[in-house]
């Protein structure tokens, strides 16, 4: 690495932290409007997401941006591809929570190269909450190390799910969702992809599964959920990948396998009806 990544997790949690305190500044008077049905933005995501900008920029002007509420660009692509930095960031990840002043919601800041997460902070400024990793170094909470819960059956299990915004009733994750709400000890829809992990991390949640999730949403909270010795794979098992918007994270491998063979099968049924 050619720059400090002390320097960087320095960065990027005074960037968070700042963008946090705006959040909190803007709670109760942001103007909101829909990007598309159900699928909000506030000027206190916009507001927020230019502080980090102006930060992370001024300190590492060579490297790349991507936030949620960027102008659309094709940078990302690029620094899939070759060993640049890029920084991905949701200003305000839970912005439904937020406009309804529903305290859990957060802002997530993650440092990738060739793709792949190697710094990560997810702050929940309601709670003060600085959750942080990076690559092969664990994951912290306010300082203090972040172990999974390591729940082994899925019917002890309390889990999160998230959907995509434009849910329809007769879809395959209403399916899914019905079917782990029985089989497992509870299930939760909490609203913010970025605080689910960082949740899964500390071992508040025993798993999580989503589809149609943005990069932003998940870079950074998916190696925080790593670093505390989490499984994070796709639905049916395969190797996680933050830039295809589909995930299951769990506290174990045997919780992983079990989750995995719900949603799957679940999957399989639908898919058969539908023909």
């Amino acid at each position: 690495m050619d720059f400090s990544l002390e320097k960087a997790m320095q960065i990027a949690t005074d960037a968070a932290q700042s963008a946090g305190e705006i959040l909190c500044e803007m709670l109760e008077t942001a103007a909101v409007k829909e990007k598309s049905p159900k699928d909000l933005v506030t000027d206190a995501d916009i507001a927020a997401q230019q502080c980090i900008e102006n930060r992370i920029l001024a300190a590492f002007p060579t490297h790349h941006f991507l936030g949620e509420e960027s102008s659309i660009s094709t940078v990302h692509r690029t620094a899939m591809s070759q060993e640049d930095w890029l920084w991905v960031v949701d200003p305000l990840d839970g912005t439904v929570n937020y406009v309804h002043r529903l305290p859990n919601f957060a802002v997530s800041i993650a440092l990738m190269n060739c793709g792949k997460s190697v710094l990560g902070v997810v702050f929940d400024p309601m709670a003060n909450e600085m959750y942080a990793a990076s690559l092969g170094h664990g994951a912290t909470v306010n300082g203090r190390k972040l172990q999974c819960s390591g729940c082994a059956k899925l019917y002890s299990a309390l889990i999160a799910a998230s959907f995509p915004p434009q849910i329809q009733r007769d879809s395959v994750e209403i399916a899914q969702f019905v079917e782990v709400l029985v089989r497992s000890q509870s299930v939760r829809r909490l609203g913010s992809a970025a605080l689910n992990l960082c949740y899964v991390a500390q071992g508040r949640l025993d798993a999580y599964w989503a589809g149609f999730l943005k990069v932003w949403d998940i870079a950074a909270g998916s190696l925080i959920a790593t670093e505390a010795g989490s499984i994070l794979t796709k639905q049916n098992g395969r190797p996680f990948d933050p830039w295809d918007g589909e995930l299951m994270a769990t506290g174990s491998e045997s919780l992983s396998r079990e989750l995995g063979d719900c949603l799957e099968s679940v999957r399989s049924t639908h898919s058969a009806k539908l023909r």
